[in-house]
């Protein structure tokens, strides 16, 4: 048996909360808020004053009706006017020698001008509050659209902005196990949810009762008794809403989820578009995202059914409120009631105010129902916002020191699944300006080693220390700024070479990036480009070569001057001639530093004054170049397959 879905009075608290969420994104608003609210009240009391004309038009034709079937046959104002109207004319052609008036014409004429001025007298002021009604309805929606795009717009922005600032404070294991197209989804789409909540809660939630509110005013004004039947009434109208809301809210949850997955597999097939075209999965790709796009049509299909369901609910119950109305008048129209209650006129502007209330009380409808959608992608967003980092700053944390005298990893342990380490029991020392070499086949540890020492991990058990002092005791932010990173997978931003260059220092001089590029091999080349370092290089660094990106990114390393550096297979994807050019630069830019490598060739780590194997998580070997090839161990099998390899590469050239 399916679960019943409980309606939670439509999710409003959960929607309440949800705005209540949204407030400090709203708040730096609260002038264009205000605003809106002063744009909705004018345009809901233009739109219910024009109820006010209804009866006394009414009761000013029923007067004339008696009067025009009175016993005594006195001419109706119509016939009056159209004496008078006919004596003029007489008079115009010469019937009447001029003035000679016959009193029965003069009569006429008399009450002709009589009767048109108690027509104006009657209805000019309701002609002129029609008008200032129309003035303050205009007024009152140019300002409630003008402001809403400004909140809702200024909303959604301070809210991506604040995501993504607590999105980028998440450590790396946040991200390895995140959908990147997930992250985008609820990044863009779902903050959109953010804007669509504050206009339903203002043009929806606030502007229609209060609408509603000012039509009633009005009606009851007309008849107290009549409004008050409706007051009872009125709320079937929202019934509909009550029976779908919660599914609603359920469908729409799982749209999110499938639209999610459709922007991880664009993201997917974006970031792997060599691999798709190279085996000519095209086609593969294309069936696929036609089953993820059919999965993602049918939840909007699904939500769509029941707003649809909820929609024809309202219609088809405020309608037949309508039709009970016109029948209930019918039979209340001969009763001495109605006609002490204000007769026709009465009830001509209290029907009118009815059929008025159908706008608001359907808008407000809807507006429940779209809130389901809004709750339902929100959700997903504040999941992404309240995730506390990992590692962060502890309380009384301390400046990172930037002389030291050593770093000692101290009985390292880490695993990213719990009871399946990657790391054991690591064991060692590094002295300043010394140089360490990590080593061993894929999958050893040798990574996940290195991305402890920016603290990208905290190590599970154990610690590293910085002259005696644990390195979670650091502020992060301060910590980070003694060390600079040159990887094997360089990401370049789709910038210029100077903003890349200058992420490493960016209140640096144009002197100090032309040095670093100097430094790094790369400025004669960057001179020689029409546009210089104002050379735009698209995205990921496309427009330059592989040698060229990494000794960029090396130009940053320089820039920066930390005293601590990383080097995580910084040549093992160049060509030679390229990664001859890239070691001149790393050869420079390691002299004064505290060097942490891993390398896959091992002729680059030759000078390092410590080199560690790696086997299964755990240090198999450690000592110098000379010392590991004397031992016979692994290591020195490595060099050998190497030098060999080496060797045939060269006979081969």
């Amino acid at each position: 048996m399916a679960k019943k879905e409980k309606f939670d009075w439509m999710n409003a608290r959960k929607a309440l909360g949800l705005f209540r969420r949204l407030w400090p994104f709203l708040r730096p608003q609260w002038k264009q808020c205000l605003l809106v609210l002063v744009g909705i009240g004018l345009d809901s009391i233009g739109g219910a004053a024009r109820l006010l004309v209804i009866k006394p038009f009414a009761d000013f034709a029923m007067v004339q009706r008696k009067a025009s079937e009175s016993a005594d046959g006195a001419q109706s104002a119509l016939e009056i006017a159209r004496a008078g109207s006919e004596f003029a004319q007489q008079v115009a052609a010469g019937a009447h020698p001029a003035g000679i008036v016959f009193a029965p014409a003069s009569e006429a004429v008399n009450k002709a001008i009589t009767g048109m001025q108690q027509v104006m007298d009657s209805f000019l002021p309701y002609a002129l509050l029609l008008v200032a009604a129309a003035l303050s309805m205009a007024l009152g929606t140019l300002m409630k659209q003008y402001f809403m795009g400004y909140v809702q717009s200024r909303t959604v922005i301070n809210l991506q902005r604040a995501v993504l600032g607590r999105v980028l404070s998440q450590p790396m294991s946040y991200f390895n196990a995140q959908r990147k197209g997930a992250l985008m989804s609820r990044l863009t789409a779902n903050t959109g949810g953010a804007g669509q909540l504050v206009r339903l809660v203002l043009d929806g939630v606030i502007s229609s009762p209060f609408s509603m509110i000012a039509l009633l005013a009005v009606m009851a004004f007309s008849s107290p008794v009549l409004t008050l039947a409706t007051f009872v009434v009125l709320p079937l109208v929202l019934l509909p809403v009550v029976m779908f809301a919660a599914r609603i809210r359920k469908a729409t949850k799982k749209k999110y989820q499938r639209l999610e997955a459709s922007g991880n597999f664009f993201h997917q097939v974006l970031d792997g578009i060599r691999v798709v075209k190279s085996y000519r999965l095209e086609g593969a790709q294309k069936e696929e995202f036609e089953r993820v796009s059919d999965e993602v049509f049918l939840k909007d299909r699904k939500v769509a059914r029941y707003k649809g369901l909820s929609r024809f609910g309202i219609e088809l119950t405020y309608n037949g409120i309508l039709a009970v109305a016109l029948v209930g008048a019918g039979l209340l129209i001969t009763t001495a009631w109605f006609q002490q209650a204000g007769g026709l006129g009465m009830f001509a502007a209290f029907f009118a105010g009815l059929v008025l209330l159908y706008d608001p009380a359907r808008k407000m409808g809807h507006a429940l129902n779209d809130v389901q959608e809004c709750t339902s992608s929100l959700d997903a967003v504040f999941e992404v916002y309240d995730r506390k980092p990992e590692i962060s700053d502890q309380t009384g944390a301390r400046e990172a020191v930037t002389e030291f005298s050593e770093i000692v990893f101290q009985n390292v342990g880490f695993s990213y699944v719990h009871d399946r380490p990657v790391l054991r029991d690591i064991d060692f020392k590094v002295k300043r300006g010394q140089m360490v070499a990590f080593v061993g086949q894929s999958g050893m540890g040798k990574s996940t080693l290195m991305d402890l020492i920016p603290r990208f991990y905290d190590p599970v058990s154990g610690a590293i220390l910085v002259d005696g002092v644990d390195l979670r005791e650091f502020k992060l932010e301060s910590w980070l700024r003694n060390i600079a990173i040159v990887s094997q997978e360089t990401f370049l931003f789709n910038t210029s070479i100077r903003q890349n260059i200058l992420c490493g220092k960016p209140e640096a001089s144009e002197a100090d990036i032309i040095q670093a590029a100097k430094a790094a091999h790369i400025w004669a080349e960057i001179e020689a480009m029409p546009q210089g370092l104002d050379t735009p290089l698209g995205d990921r660094g496309v427009n330059l070569s592989g040698g060229q990106r990494q000794r960029v990114a090396i130009a940053r390393a320089f820039l920066r001057k930390a005293p601590i550096l990383l080097l995580d297979e910084a040549t093992s994807s160049l060509d030679t001639n390229s990664e001859r050019e890239v070691q001149k630069a790393l050869d420079e830019l390691i002299e004064g530093c505290t060097v942490f490598a891993v390398a896959h060739r091992l002729s680059t780590i030759r000078k390092a004054d410590q080199i560690l194997v790696l086997a299964h998580g755990r240090v198999v070997e450690r000592g110098t170049h000379d010392e590991l090839v004397a031992l016979s161990g692994a290591y020195a099998t490595a060099v050998r397959l190497q030098q060999g390899g080496e060797n045939e590469e060269s006979e081969a050239a």
